[in-house]
């Protein structure tokens, strides 16, 4: 198992993750939402910076603007369905190894909830059809929150109960903002757990903050995730401009924490 790290901290200034590159050997997770959220990327070009990591890739797919919830116009739905199936495909092309899925636009309100749920299941079903015949791994995260959220936490679990062909990911932070009991949530997913997405903050807002400054109590997540016996990856994900030296102090804290390869 390996330790990815989220490229989050490099957004806006993506020319100086070399000073990353050049100390990180493990996991990265890129997001297809380019380095700076704002222009379209040619990500042909863009990966290139990253040919030569010797680390596994996971690449998280687009957010804004895409919405495979979207009840009230479903062509939009359609479009996001798409959009994410391009996404897949390119990133089979690089050898990536998992894909991170938001089910809805978490920014969006739920004016039809339950229709949304139906689109969006009906759209988690045909791109974990997708990711396995690429034979890439779909992880669906957990996104939303309060009354922006699209599942609870049962109805989160029950996603990967009725589509084989998806993993979950389980956004840690976003689970204490909701008040879900994520050691119980991570034990009852079980071998379904695809990867975790790690950062804290003070279950008000998602500040991606590095773990041990906001509010999360983390040694009972830690227990849980030891006490998997399956594969998974462990994804620090931290806010704009941490620090690099943050970030790898962090990464080999994970690692003493969970027995994980760095």
């Amino acid at each position: 198992m390996t330790v990815f790290i989220n490229m989050l901290p490099y957004m806006n200034r993506i020319d100086d993750c070399k000073e990353l590159l050049d100390r990180w050997s493990g996991g990265l997770e890129l997001s297809m939402d380019g380095p700076n959220w704002t222009e379209p990327v040619h990500w042909d070009d863009e990966f290139r910076r990253f040919r030569g990591h010797p680390g596994p890739i996971s690449v998280h797919s687009p957010i804004w603007e895409l919405n495979l919830a979207s009840a009230r116009f479903p062509m939009l739905a359609e479009y996001s369905y798409a959009v994410y199936k391009e996404c897949l495909a390119w990133s089979a092309h690089i050898g990536a190894e998992q894909v991170v899925l938001h089910p809805s636009l978490y920014s969006t309100p739920l004016f039809l909830r339950k229709s949304s749920q139906a689109r969006s299941i009906e759209n988690l079903k045909r791109l974990g059809d997708d990711a396995k015949r690429l034979g890439i791994e779909l992880a669906v995260e957990n996104v939303g929150f309060r009354e922006g959220a699209l599942f609870d936490q049962d109805e989160f679990v029950r996603l990967f109960e009725d589509i084989p062909t998806i993993t979950a990911l389980v956004d840690v932070g976003h689970a204490h903002i909701n008040g879900w009991n994520t050691p119980e949530l991570l034990r009852t997913l079980g071998d379904r757990l695809g990867a975790v997405h790690l950062h804290d903050n003070d279950g008000v807002d998602d500040l991606h903050q590095p773990i041990g400054e906001g509010t999360i109590a983390w040694e009972p997540i830690w227990e849980v995730l030891r006490s998997l016996r399956h594969p998974f990856r462990s994804i620090i994900e931290y806010q704009f401009d941490t620090p690099v030296d943050t970030v790898l102090e962090h990464a080999a804290m994970v690692e003493r924490e969970l027995g994980v390869r760095v």
